[in-house]
Protein backbone atom coordinates (compact mmCIF):
# COMPACT_ATOMS: atom_id res chain seq x y z
CA UNK A 1 0.00 0.00 0.00
CA UNK A 2 1.44 3.13 -1.14
CA UNK A 3 2.39 6.34 1.79
CA UNK A 4 -0.53 8.23 0.26
CA UNK A 5 -3.50 6.08 1.59
CA UNK A 6 -1.74 5.18 4.44
CA UNK A 7 -1.64 8.31 5.73
CA UNK A 8 -5.48 8.62 4.28
CA UNK A 9 -6.15 6.02 6.61
CA UNK A 10 -4.39 6.86 9.38
CA UNK A 11 -6.53 10.50 9.14
CA UNK A 12 -9.67 8.47 9.28
CA UNK A 13 -8.86 6.94 11.71
CA UNK A 14 -8.13 9.13 13.94
CA UNK A 15 -10.72 11.45 13.51
CA UNK A 16 -12.82 8.46 14.32
CA UNK A 17 -11.08 7.68 17.60
CA UNK A 18 -11.91 11.64 17.68
CA UNK A 19 -15.23 11.46 17.51
CA UNK A 20 -16.37 8.44 19.73
CA UNK A 21 -14.69 10.13 22.38
CA UNK A 22 -16.81 13.37 22.31
CA UNK A 23 -19.62 11.57 21.36
CA UNK A 24 -18.94 9.30 25.01
CA UNK A 25 -18.10 12.96 26.79
CA UNK A 26 -20.83 14.71 25.66
CA UNK A 27 -23.46 11.19 26.33
CA UNK A 28 -21.96 11.24 29.96
CA UNK A 29 -22.75 14.73 30.63
CA UNK A 30 -26.35 14.42 30.02
CA UNK A 31 -26.42 11.07 32.43
CA UNK A 32 -29.01 11.77 35.31
CA UNK A 33 -26.44 10.80 38.04
CA UNK A 34 -22.90 12.89 37.43
CA UNK A 35 -21.73 13.15 41.33
CA UNK A 36 -20.10 9.57 41.18
CA UNK A 37 -16.53 8.70 40.98
CA UNK A 38 -17.02 6.04 38.31
CA UNK A 39 -18.65 8.60 36.09
CA UNK A 40 -15.97 11.27 37.11
CA UNK A 41 -13.34 8.75 36.11
CA UNK A 42 -15.06 7.57 33.04
CA UNK A 43 -15.14 11.41 31.77
CA UNK A 44 -11.30 11.97 32.60
CA UNK A 45 -10.13 9.12 30.77
CA UNK A 46 -12.04 10.38 28.02
CA UNK A 47 -10.81 13.78 28.03
CA UNK A 48 -7.69 12.93 28.14
CA UNK A 49 -7.34 10.48 25.78
CA UNK A 50 -8.06 13.07 22.83
CA UNK A 51 -4.48 13.63 22.98
CA UNK A 52 -3.48 9.90 21.30
CA UNK A 53 -5.14 10.05 18.01
CA UNK A 54 -3.83 13.66 17.59
CA UNK A 55 -0.04 12.66 18.57
CA UNK A 56 -1.01 9.24 16.52
CA UNK A 57 -1.92 11.11 13.37
CA UNK A 58 0.72 13.90 13.51
CA UNK A 59 3.53 11.32 13.63
CA UNK A 60 1.57 8.95 11.05
CA UNK A 61 1.28 12.05 8.73
CA UNK A 62 4.88 12.46 8.38
CA UNK A 63 6.07 8.60 8.48
CA UNK A 64 3.35 6.68 7.81
CA UNK A 65 5.20 3.10 8.01
CA UNK A 66 6.19 3.86 11.85
CA UNK A 67 4.54 1.78 13.89
CA UNK A 68 4.71 4.34 16.60
CA UNK A 69 1.63 6.53 15.35
CA UNK A 70 -0.52 3.26 14.57
CA UNK A 71 -0.13 2.79 18.09
CA UNK A 72 -1.44 5.73 19.45
CA UNK A 73 -4.21 6.11 16.97
CA UNK A 74 -4.91 2.53 18.14
CA UNK A 75 -4.91 3.54 21.73
CA UNK A 76 -7.16 6.58 21.21
CA UNK A 77 -9.57 3.98 19.10
CA UNK A 78 -9.76 1.64 22.20
CA UNK A 79 -10.17 4.25 25.03
CA UNK A 80 -12.96 5.49 22.90
CA UNK A 81 -14.46 2.08 23.02
CA UNK A 82 -14.61 1.54 26.48
CA UNK A 83 -15.95 5.48 27.14
CA UNK A 84 -18.48 4.68 25.09
CA UNK A 85 -19.41 1.46 26.89
CA UNK A 86 -19.31 3.79 30.42
CA UNK A 87 -21.06 6.47 28.76
CA UNK A 88 -24.76 4.16 28.14
CA UNK A 89 -23.92 2.81 31.44
CA UNK A 90 -24.13 6.14 32.68
CA UNK A 91 -26.70 7.85 30.23
CA UNK A 92 -28.94 5.09 31.04
CA UNK A 93 -28.83 5.54 34.63
CA UNK A 94 -26.73 2.56 35.72
CA UNK A 95 -29.67 0.10 35.13
CA UNK A 96 -29.26 -3.55 35.17
CA UNK A 97 -31.37 -4.38 32.38
CA UNK A 98 -33.40 -3.44 29.43
CA UNK A 99 -30.54 -2.70 26.89
CA UNK A 100 -30.57 -3.36 23.36
CA UNK A 101 -28.16 -5.13 21.64
CA UNK A 102 -26.01 -2.98 20.10
CA UNK A 103 -25.86 -1.43 23.87
CA UNK A 104 -24.91 -4.85 25.38
CA UNK A 105 -22.51 -5.33 22.61
CA UNK A 106 -21.04 -1.79 23.71
CA UNK A 107 -20.79 -2.84 27.30
CA UNK A 108 -19.55 -6.02 26.72
CA UNK A 109 -16.60 -4.73 24.98
CA UNK A 110 -14.99 -2.41 27.83
CA UNK A 111 -13.34 -5.36 28.96
CA UNK A 112 -11.69 -6.61 25.93
CA UNK A 113 -10.87 -3.07 25.61
CA UNK A 114 -8.99 -2.86 28.62
CA UNK A 115 -7.07 -5.92 27.71
CA UNK A 116 -5.79 -4.65 24.44
CA UNK A 117 -5.02 -1.29 26.12
CA UNK A 118 -2.49 -3.56 28.59
CA UNK A 119 -1.10 -4.83 25.08
CA UNK A 120 -0.98 -1.90 23.28
CA UNK A 121 1.08 -0.07 26.13
CA UNK A 122 3.26 -2.66 26.55
CA UNK A 123 4.18 -2.27 22.47
CA UNK A 124 4.91 0.90 23.54
CA UNK A 125 7.84 -0.33 25.62
CA UNK A 126 9.45 -2.29 23.16
CA UNK A 127 8.70 -0.02 19.65
CA UNK A 128 9.99 3.26 21.75
CA UNK A 129 11.31 5.67 19.64
CA UNK A 130 11.43 3.95 16.14
CA UNK A 131 8.72 1.79 16.08
CA UNK A 132 11.48 -1.29 15.75
CA UNK A 133 12.54 -3.86 18.75
CA UNK A 134 15.71 -3.57 19.91
CA UNK A 135 17.10 -6.56 18.34
CA UNK A 136 15.62 -9.94 16.52
CA UNK A 137 15.99 -11.61 19.90
CA UNK A 138 13.01 -9.72 21.39
CA UNK A 139 10.76 -11.50 19.17
CA UNK A 140 9.76 -14.37 21.21
CA UNK A 141 7.78 -11.51 23.06
CA UNK A 142 5.69 -11.45 20.59
CA UNK A 143 4.52 -14.59 20.76
CA UNK A 144 4.32 -15.07 24.24
CA UNK A 145 1.96 -11.64 24.42
CA UNK A 146 -0.10 -13.09 21.85
CA UNK A 147 -0.45 -16.42 23.97
CA UNK A 148 -1.34 -14.21 27.48
CA UNK A 149 -3.76 -11.96 25.92
CA UNK A 150 -5.80 -14.73 23.69
CA UNK A 151 -6.44 -16.92 26.85
CA UNK A 152 -7.43 -14.02 29.08
CA UNK A 153 -9.76 -12.89 26.00
CA UNK A 154 -11.27 -15.74 25.86
CA UNK A 155 -12.45 -15.41 29.43
CA UNK A 156 -14.86 -12.56 28.11
CA UNK A 157 -16.88 -15.39 26.94
CA UNK A 158 -17.24 -16.99 29.95
CA UNK A 159 -21.03 -17.45 31.07
CA UNK A 160 -22.57 -15.24 33.95
CA UNK A 161 -22.40 -11.75 35.16
CA UNK A 162 -19.35 -9.45 33.40
CA UNK A 163 -17.50 -7.11 35.52
CA UNK A 164 -15.36 -4.18 34.58
CA UNK A 165 -13.96 -2.17 37.17
CA UNK A 166 -14.41 -2.14 41.31
CA UNK A 167 -17.83 -1.55 42.65
CA UNK A 168 -17.07 1.80 44.46
CA UNK A 169 -15.27 2.93 41.26
CA UNK A 170 -18.59 2.50 39.27
CA UNK A 171 -17.88 -0.99 37.60
CA UNK A 172 -19.86 -2.06 35.11
CA UNK A 173 -21.98 -5.44 36.19
CA UNK A 174 -24.40 -6.77 33.35
CA UNK A 175 -25.13 -10.47 31.74
CA UNK A 176 -22.48 -11.55 29.71
CA UNK A 177 -24.70 -11.51 26.48
CA UNK A 178 -21.61 -13.77 25.12
CA UNK A 179 -21.29 -16.46 27.50
CA UNK A 180 -21.00 -19.44 25.05
CA UNK A 181 -18.06 -21.57 26.39
CA UNK A 182 -18.87 -24.16 28.88
CA UNK A 183 -19.00 -23.64 32.62
CA UNK A 184 -15.45 -24.56 33.08
CA UNK A 185 -13.76 -22.71 30.23
CA UNK A 186 -10.06 -23.18 29.17
CA UNK A 187 -9.51 -19.51 30.91
CA UNK A 188 -10.77 -20.62 34.21
CA UNK A 189 -7.68 -23.01 34.53
CA UNK A 190 -5.19 -20.89 32.43
CA UNK A 191 -6.44 -17.25 33.58
CA UNK A 192 -3.89 -16.69 36.35
CA UNK A 193 -0.95 -18.34 34.70
CA UNK A 194 -1.87 -15.99 31.42
CA UNK A 195 -2.50 -12.82 33.90
CA UNK A 196 1.51 -13.83 35.17
CA UNK A 197 2.87 -14.19 31.61
CA UNK A 198 1.33 -10.58 31.30
CA UNK A 199 3.10 -8.90 34.03
CA UNK A 200 6.06 -10.76 33.13
CA UNK A 201 6.00 -9.73 29.66
CA UNK A 202 5.45 -5.60 30.94
CA UNK A 203 9.08 -6.51 33.12
CA UNK A 204 10.86 -7.62 30.02
CA UNK A 205 9.08 -5.31 28.14
CA UNK A 206 10.52 -2.33 30.00
CA UNK A 207 14.14 -3.85 30.74
CA UNK A 208 13.88 -3.72 26.86
CA UNK A 209 14.71 -0.08 27.42
CA UNK A 210 17.62 -0.68 29.19
CA UNK A 211 19.09 -2.72 26.41
CA UNK A 212 18.23 -0.48 23.71
CA UNK A 213 20.06 2.46 25.75
CA UNK A 214 23.17 0.75 26.10
CA UNK A 215 23.64 0.23 22.01
CA UNK A 216 22.33 3.24 21.41
CA UNK A 217 23.67 6.76 19.87
CA UNK A 218 23.72 9.79 22.00
CA UNK A 219 20.10 11.30 20.19
CA UNK A 220 18.30 8.11 21.03
CA UNK A 221 19.77 7.75 24.56
CA UNK A 222 18.40 11.41 25.02
CA UNK A 223 15.09 10.40 23.80
CA UNK A 224 15.14 7.54 26.42
CA UNK A 225 15.83 9.34 28.97
CA UNK A 226 12.79 11.54 28.56
CA UNK A 227 10.98 8.44 28.22
CA UNK A 228 11.89 6.52 31.22
CA UNK A 229 11.49 10.15 33.36
CA UNK A 230 7.83 9.92 32.28
CA UNK A 231 7.03 6.53 32.71
CA UNK A 232 7.93 6.76 36.18
CA UNK A 233 5.06 9.40 36.62
CA UNK A 234 2.55 7.25 34.60
CA UNK A 235 3.27 4.31 36.89
CA UNK A 236 3.18 7.14 39.83
CA UNK A 237 -0.06 8.34 38.90
CA UNK A 238 -1.75 4.75 37.99
CA UNK A 239 -0.77 3.23 41.15
CA UNK A 240 -2.93 6.32 42.64
CA UNK A 241 -5.54 5.13 40.62
CA UNK A 242 -5.75 1.80 42.80
CA UNK A 243 -5.60 3.90 45.55
CA UNK A 244 -8.97 5.63 44.88
CA UNK A 245 -10.36 2.27 44.35
CA UNK A 246 -9.26 0.93 47.63
CA UNK A 247 -9.98 4.50 49.63
CA UNK A 248 -12.80 6.52 48.47
CA UNK A 249 -12.48 9.14 51.32
CA UNK A 250 -10.66 12.04 51.89
CA UNK A 251 -8.49 12.64 48.74
CA UNK A 252 -10.89 10.34 46.49
CA UNK A 253 -11.96 13.15 44.24
CA UNK A 254 -8.22 14.40 43.35
CA UNK A 255 -7.09 10.64 42.92
CA UNK A 256 -9.45 9.75 40.67
CA UNK A 257 -8.52 12.64 38.25
CA UNK A 258 -4.51 11.87 39.07
CA UNK A 259 -5.23 8.11 38.24
CA UNK A 260 -6.83 8.90 34.64
CA UNK A 261 -4.63 11.09 33.69
CA UNK A 262 -1.54 8.74 33.93
CA UNK A 263 -1.17 8.64 30.05
CA UNK A 264 -0.42 12.47 30.04
CA UNK A 265 3.50 11.97 30.94
CA UNK A 266 3.90 9.85 28.26
CA UNK A 267 2.18 12.60 25.83
CA UNK A 268 4.65 14.75 26.95
CA UNK A 269 7.54 12.80 27.52
CA UNK A 270 7.24 11.83 23.37
CA UNK A 271 6.23 15.62 22.80
CA UNK A 272 9.58 16.93 24.35
CA UNK A 273 11.78 14.14 22.61
CA UNK A 274 10.10 15.13 19.42
CA UNK A 275 10.51 19.35 19.82
CA UNK A 276 14.33 19.09 21.39
CA UNK A 277 15.30 16.31 20.02
CA UNK A 278 13.97 16.00 16.48
CA UNK A 279 11.94 12.10 17.13
CA UNK A 280 10.14 11.25 13.86
CA UNK A 281 11.50 14.19 11.86
CA UNK A 282 7.88 16.52 12.44
CA UNK A 283 8.91 19.22 14.73
CA UNK A 284 8.22 21.40 12.38
CA UNK A 285 4.89 20.51 12.40
CA UNK A 286 4.71 20.21 16.01
CA UNK A 287 6.16 24.09 15.84
CA UNK A 288 3.70 25.55 13.89
CA UNK A 289 0.80 23.76 16.09
CA UNK A 290 2.21 25.51 19.33
CA UNK A 291 2.54 29.14 17.81
CA UNK A 292 -0.83 29.18 16.15
CA UNK A 293 -2.43 27.00 18.92
CA UNK A 294 -1.07 29.86 21.33
CA UNK A 295 -2.02 32.95 19.17
CA UNK A 296 -5.32 31.98 18.51
CA UNK A 297 -5.57 31.30 22.02
CA UNK A 298 -4.52 34.88 22.63
CA UNK A 299 -5.98 36.51 19.40
CA UNK A 300 -9.23 35.31 21.02
CA UNK A 301 -8.74 36.29 24.48
CA UNK A 302 -7.79 39.90 23.35
CA UNK A 303 -10.79 39.82 20.88
CA UNK A 304 -13.68 38.89 23.37
CA UNK A 305 -12.18 40.74 26.07
CA UNK A 306 -11.63 44.23 24.31
CA UNK A 307 -15.28 43.73 23.13
CA UNK A 308 -16.63 43.08 26.30
CA UNK A 309 -15.24 46.30 27.46
CA UNK A 310 -15.28 48.57 24.64
CA UNK A 311 -19.53 47.26 24.58
CA UNK A 312 -19.58 48.31 28.36
CA UNK A 313 -17.58 51.43 27.34
CA UNK A 314 -19.63 52.68 25.17
CA UNK A 315 -23.01 51.27 26.73
CA UNK A 316 -21.93 54.08 29.01
CA UNK A 317 -20.80 57.08 26.72
CA UNK A 318 -23.84 56.42 24.36
CA UNK A 319 -26.33 54.57 26.23
CA UNK A 320 -26.56 51.67 23.47
CA UNK A 321 -25.53 48.16 24.55
CA UNK A 322 -25.12 46.64 21.65
CA UNK A 323 -22.68 48.69 20.04
CA UNK A 324 -21.58 47.36 16.28
CA UNK A 325 -18.09 50.11 16.45
CA UNK A 326 -16.77 47.89 19.39
CA UNK A 327 -16.67 44.40 17.42
CA UNK A 328 -14.97 47.21 14.26
CA UNK A 329 -12.41 48.27 16.63
CA UNK A 330 -11.92 45.00 17.97
CA UNK A 331 -11.45 43.50 14.56
CA UNK A 332 -9.16 45.81 13.55
CA UNK A 333 -7.09 45.74 16.84
CA UNK A 334 -6.88 41.69 15.96
CA UNK A 335 -5.61 42.72 12.54
CA UNK A 336 -2.94 44.95 13.86
CA UNK A 337 -1.62 42.29 16.43
CA UNK A 338 -1.42 39.09 14.65
CA UNK A 339 1.59 39.68 12.48
CA UNK A 340 3.95 41.14 15.99
CA UNK A 341 2.62 38.98 18.06
CA UNK A 342 3.00 35.79 15.95
CA UNK A 343 6.74 36.70 15.80
CA UNK A 344 7.00 37.23 19.67
CA UNK A 345 5.64 33.87 20.08
CA UNK A 346 7.41 32.71 17.24
CA UNK A 347 10.46 33.79 19.08
CA UNK A 348 9.49 32.68 21.87
CA UNK A 349 8.76 28.87 21.02
CA UNK A 350 12.29 28.62 19.15
CA UNK A 351 14.18 29.93 22.23
CA UNK A 352 12.67 27.20 24.22
CA UNK A 353 12.75 24.31 22.13
CA UNK A 354 15.08 25.13 18.85
CA UNK A 355 17.84 26.97 20.91
CA UNK A 356 20.35 26.32 17.93
CA UNK A 357 18.48 27.48 15.16
CA UNK A 358 17.14 30.69 16.75
CA UNK A 359 20.50 31.63 17.68
CA UNK A 360 21.68 31.13 14.11
CA UNK A 361 18.91 33.18 12.84
CA UNK A 362 20.20 35.87 15.32
CA UNK A 363 23.68 35.64 13.80
CA UNK A 364 22.56 36.01 10.61
CA UNK A 365 20.57 38.68 11.16
CA UNK A 366 23.58 40.43 12.74
CA UNK A 367 25.43 40.12 9.71
CA UNK A 368 23.39 41.52 7.41
CA UNK A 369 23.60 44.45 9.43
CA UNK A 370 26.87 44.07 9.37
CA UNK A 371 27.20 43.52 5.19
CA UNK A 372 24.98 46.58 4.76
CA UNK A 373 27.93 48.93 6.24
CA UNK A 374 30.63 47.58 6.02
CA UNK A 375 32.96 48.56 3.24
CA UNK A 376 36.51 46.88 4.18
CA UNK A 377 36.26 44.04 1.53
CA UNK A 378 38.82 41.99 3.94
CA UNK A 379 37.10 42.72 7.10
CA UNK A 380 33.85 41.55 5.27
CA UNK A 381 34.85 38.28 4.27
CA UNK A 382 36.22 37.55 7.94
CA UNK A 383 33.18 38.03 8.93
CA UNK A 384 31.74 36.07 6.46
CA UNK A 385 33.60 33.02 7.25
CA UNK A 386 32.82 33.30 11.32
CA UNK A 387 29.40 33.54 10.56
CA UNK A 388 29.06 30.09 8.50
CA UNK A 389 31.30 28.61 10.95
CA UNK A 390 29.31 29.50 13.69
CA UNK A 391 26.20 28.47 11.91
CA UNK A 392 27.09 25.34 10.29
CA UNK A 393 29.88 24.21 12.64
CA UNK A 394 32.22 22.62 9.46
CA UNK A 395 35.37 21.27 9.87
CA UNK A 396 36.89 24.01 7.32
CA UNK A 397 35.96 26.92 6.01
CA UNK A 398 37.78 29.15 3.54
CA UNK A 399 37.02 31.91 1.56
CA UNK A 400 38.38 32.50 -2.14
CA UNK A 401 38.06 36.06 -4.26
CA UNK A 402 38.32 35.71 -8.17
CA UNK A 403 38.11 38.42 -10.70
CA UNK A 404 35.17 38.31 -13.09
CA UNK A 405 34.70 38.24 -16.55
CA UNK A 406 32.54 40.95 -17.42
CA UNK A 407 33.84 43.48 -19.23
CA UNK A 408 33.16 46.20 -16.18
CA UNK A 409 35.62 43.70 -13.88
CA UNK A 410 35.40 43.49 -10.29
CA UNK A 411 35.13 40.81 -7.80
CA UNK A 412 33.30 38.10 -7.18
CA UNK A 413 32.98 36.52 -3.32
CA UNK A 414 32.84 32.51 -3.37
CA UNK A 415 33.28 30.23 -0.31
CA UNK A 416 34.06 26.84 0.12
CA UNK A 417 33.31 24.42 3.29
CA UNK A 418 35.33 21.62 3.91
CA UNK A 419 33.02 19.35 5.95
Amino acid sequence: MSDIWLRRIAWGMASFAIVILITSIAILLLAPDRSSLGWLGSQGSGIVALGAPILGVIIAARQPRNRMGWLWIIYGLLVGVRSLGHAIYYFGGSRPAGYSALEYFLLWSTEPANLTLIACLILLLLWFPDGQLPSRRWRFLYVWLSLAVAVLFSSLFAPGPNWNGGAEAGGILIDNPYGWLSANPVAYYLGFPAFISLVLTTILAALSLFFRYRSAGPLVRLQLRWFVVGGVFTVTLFLLAIVTVQNVRGFSLLLVLLGQAFIVPLYLAVGVAILRYKLYNIDIIIRRTLVYTVLTALLALVYFGSVILLQRLFGTLTGIEQSPLAVVVSTLAIAALFTPLRRRIQDAVDRRFYRKKYDAQQVLAQFALTARDETDLDALTGELARVVQETMQPEGVSVWLRKTTNPQGGYAVGSENKL
